[in-house]
């Protein structure tokens, strides 16, 4: 069969033409004859040529920067961009997460798809790099080399581990974000007012509610201390609050009150003493006397006791004790009636309670309201008064006793001022004394409202009841009589803190560092393959699409006479390389891979190149390579 030059194509014959006679070849110019001579572009396919890894490679280093620079923002910005605002609803938390768990998937997968056509069009490559070297190369080399149990491998298990992480690259928390806002402060505390304006028993209606039934606390008040009150610019203009604004934060003072309180027992020659004496006609009355002296203090308390109320709980203000012992004290005398003689009283217990002020400067904390200033008043409260959250003190509290001239003695004064003694009452003690004794009975109860008068309270109960009942009390009364409005008067502004909680994306530090390591890896891969391509050479000239191609790659080679007297062998199972390891194994010929083609190729005047493969498995003395395969030495064509 005549041989194509370079230039010429081949085209199928005509069916008018396929029993016409056969024509000589004309003779061709010398143009074309020159045109022959010339060696053909080496082909290369595109995902591996320079641009197309190079541009992977850019991608892969862009890829790495912009991971690495979000890592960076998030960290310094509390999540590197906002997705709204908190999501409660599960559903559409899962909803929304698809795009920041899909999208990173999606774009990981294209890359990886591009770096599985660079892996593979490299592994194709490679047997047609060791038949280009001149000397020939080994068959473990050429047409033995296979990558795809490999490379290829280890190059899509990267990538899938990639995938698979980058889903959880990002997660959604939520972020807090804070700015200054203007507070004003329109009122302050005034302790004096108390002193004539205190209505002690809406006071204690107030804080039997609260701690009896549960009711919320009273507005700027958190059960432990009365803040004075302030109001952001928005409040005071009447505007609604900024989106997503969840708390401000400001310096105020803060106002408490506390009990210092000891439990004592009556006793002769002791600090509590208590005598009783029989009521003229009476069988089961008596005049008590109690007299207690406490840290210094000393106080009386004298009652009657009879057989008409079977609960006794006496309350006293003392306030004449002195600076050295405290000022002032609050003793409380409890006991059931017992008709088995003097005193006519059982289960005795005597609390007396040291009184303290404390005003202390801190950061409040409160939600921000929802309705305007203008809806929110310092006496009942309403849309617009905002829930204490947190409130941290700034400095040490200071004693607040002589804030006000004296206005200790009109407050404790007043305290056990109403009573509910009468003839028809089971309890005989003031309406001070009735919210102590519901509180006590809670507190022994676990939490549940004890109404059964048989009940005996101990005297601890007792006396954290009454610092609890006290303390609601101080706390009622500064938040209601104590706070005077400042309207008319210049108002007091300062700076506050405004909170906004949002949805942000933040990026996960691991799974961050992993992609980033792989990826890395890859580039490095990527850049080996780059500098391969250019260095080696093959000996392919256009595409190895199909059959045909492949064809022409073996003709001359007696590479198809091997694979004919494999195949008629005795030893031939079905596979023709896995025959031709096992003979290689037996012979010892090669420790993993059998040699048993060597591969030159020529360049002949107006002749295409072509692979002239040259088999000699049972050669007797045939020259080996460093690697121990077969070589021969290149043969013209006019030499064969």
């Amino acid at each position: 069969m005549a041989e194509l030059s370079a230039t010429q194509t081949y085209s199928p014959p005509d069916r008018d033409e396929e029993h016409a006679p056969r024509q000589e070849p004309q003779p061709q110019p010398a143009q074309a004859t020159a045109t022959s001579s010339r060696q053909p572009k080496q082909w290369i396919d595109t995902t591996i040529q320079p641009w197309c890894v190079c541009a992977f490679i850019g991608l892969s280093i862009s890829m790495i920067i912009t991971l690495i620079a979000l890592l960076i923002v998030s960290r310094r910005r509390n999540g590197f961009v906002s997705v709204g605002a908190i999501l409660a609803d599960y559903g559409a938390t899962w909803r929304v997460s698809i795009l920041w768990t899909s999208l990173p998937a999606f774009v990981f997968t294209c890359l990886g798809g591009y770096w599985k056509s660079i892996a593979d069009s490299f592994t194709d490559r490679q047997p047609f790099v060791g038949l280009a070297r001149r000397g020939g190369g080994p068959g473990k080399e050429t047409v033995l080399l296979d990558y795809r149990t490999t490379f290829s491998l280890i190059a899509c298990l990267a990538f899938s581990g990639l995938v698979s992480l980058s889903a959880g690259l990002f997660i959604a928390a939520a972020g807090v974000f804070q700015q200054e806002v203007s507070v004003v402060f329109n009122s302050t505390f005034d302790q004096s007012a108390m002193r004539t304006a205190m209505d002690i028993r809406a006071v204690l209606d107030t804080v039997t509610a609260r701690l009896i039934y549960g009711a919320s606390n009273r507005p700027w008040t958190d059960g432990q201390y009365a803040f004075r009150p302030f109001y952001t610019a928005f409040q005071v203009a009447g505007e609604p609050p900024p989106t997503n604004a969840t708390a401000v934060t400001a310096r105020t003072v803060a106002h408490s009150a506390y009990l210092n309180c000891v439990v004592m027992a009556p006793a002769p020659d002791s600090d509590c003493t208590m005598t009783a004496t029989l009521l003229p006609a009476e069988t089961s009355a008596a005049t008590v006397v109690m007299t207690a002296t406490d840290r210094g203090c000393q106080s009386q308390q004298k009652f009657t006791v009879s057989e008409h109320q079977s609960v006794y709980f006496k309350t006293s203000a003392e306030l004449d004790c002195g600076q050295n012992a405290g000022y002032s004290r609050l003793f409380f005398t409890y006991g059931h009636f017992s008709a088995t003689g003097l005193p006519f009283l059982s289960n005795i217990s005597v609390v007396s309670c040291a009184v303290g002020y404390k005003s202390t400067h801190g950061d409040l904390k409160v939600t921000v309201p929802s309705a305007s200033h203008e809806e929110d008043t310092s006496a009942s409260g309403g849309g617009g008064t905002p829930a204490i959250i947190l409130f941290a003190p700034t400095e040490e509290p200071r004693d607040s006793r002589d804030d006000s001239f004296a206005f200790w003695t009109g407050f404790e004064s007043k305290l056990f001022q109403t009573t509910v003694f009468s003839g028809n009452t089971a309890l005989a003690t003031s309406d001070f004394g009735a919210a102590v004794l519901y509180r006590a009975a809670q507190r022994q109860g676990g939490g549940a409202t004890v109404t059964d008068n048989s009940t005996v309270l101990g005297g601890r109960v007792l006396a954290e009841s009454i610092s609890d009942v006290f303390t609601a009390v101080y706390l009622t009364s500064m938040a209601t009589f104590g706070l005077v409005s400042q309207e008319g008067g210049p108002r007091e502004q300062a700076t506050a803190t405004l909170e906004k909680h949002l949805t942000r994306l933040f990026v996960v530090p691991w799974v961050t560092g992993t992609v980033v390591g792989v990826l890395g890896l890859i580039v490095f891969v990527a850049i080996c393959v780059l500098r391969h391509v250019r260095k080696h050479k093959t000996l392919l000239y256009e595409k190895p699409a199909g059959l045909l191609a492949y064809a022409g790659l073996l003709e001359d080679s007696k590479l198809t006479e091997v694979a004919k007297d494999i195949r008629d062998s005795a030893r031939f199972d079905g596979k023709v390389v896995g025959t031709v390891l096992r003979h290689a194994e037996s012979r010892k010929e090669q420790k993993r891979r059998a040699d048993i083609v060597d591969d030159w190729w020529e360049m002949t005047p107006g002749v295409k190149p072509r692979v002239i493969m040259v088999v000699n498995p049972n050669a007797d003395t045939p020259n080996r390579t460093r690697s121990g395969g077969h070589t021969y030495s290149a043969v013209p064509h006019s030499s064969r």
